[in-house]
């Protein structure tokens, strides 16, 4: 292959997933602004503008995580849990920062929708298997923070708050060198209605 071929090669690619990058964090940041203007006006028309742009990031890999996010925090604030559990049951769990998270949440969509229907025991069983998801996650991987905030703002959910509390004290005793970190979450709990 001559010199000039390889560059014209190179260029292209370069070129091709430049653009792609570029069309990829401009969907990202007009889906994020676009569900911003929600929490400023409160209007639900920026969500069709949210989900559209979320939709185009399906293609971007670097921006599969948080197109995720972004779309299961619309299907939430609609309101629209089983328009969620679908589309959460077309992902892997490798679409997902952490393997738990497509169980938690699966989960909290079928117990917001069991919550809507006032079948709390329901409910709570689909935020028990959420807690033991997280722990078997937690077995091989204990110094995980954001693990051990979900398990907890998870019990939280059908626990009362002094016991959530109280087992947060527990773990903090076994593991004394984290001691700001779940200061700080049981400050965060108590602020929590």
């Amino acid at each position: 292959m001559s010199k000039n071929l390889i560059i014209v090669i190179f260029c292209f690619l370069f070129l091709c997933c430049r653009g792609e990058s570029n069309d990829c964090k401009n969907s990202y940041q007009k889906a994020k602004i676009n569900l911003n203007k929600y929490y400023e006006d409160r209007s639900s028309s920026h969500f069709d503008s949210a989900l559209y742009y979320a939709n185009q990031l399906s293609a971007c890999t670097e921006y599969k995580v948080r197109a995720v996010n972004l779309k299961i925090t619309v299907y939430t604030l609609l309101k629209k849990y089983e328009m969620g559990c679908k589309y959460l049951d077309s992902l892997n769990v490798t679409d997902f920062s952490l393997p738990y998270q497509k169980t938690l949440y699966m989960k909290t969509f079928e117990g917001l929708s069991f919550e809507q229907r006032d079948d709390y025991t329901k409910r709570n069983a689909c935020y028990k298997e959420i807690v033991a998801e997280i722990e078997r996650y937690l077995n091989t991987n204990p110094l995980d923070k954001n693990a051990i905030a979900d398990l907890f703002y998870t019990k939280l959910k059908y626990e009362e708050k002094k016991v959530v509390i109280n087992e947060i004290n527990l773990m903090q005793s076994q593991k004394k060198n984290d001691k700001e970190f779940f200061e700080a979450l049981k400050e965060t709990i108590n602020a929590m209605e």
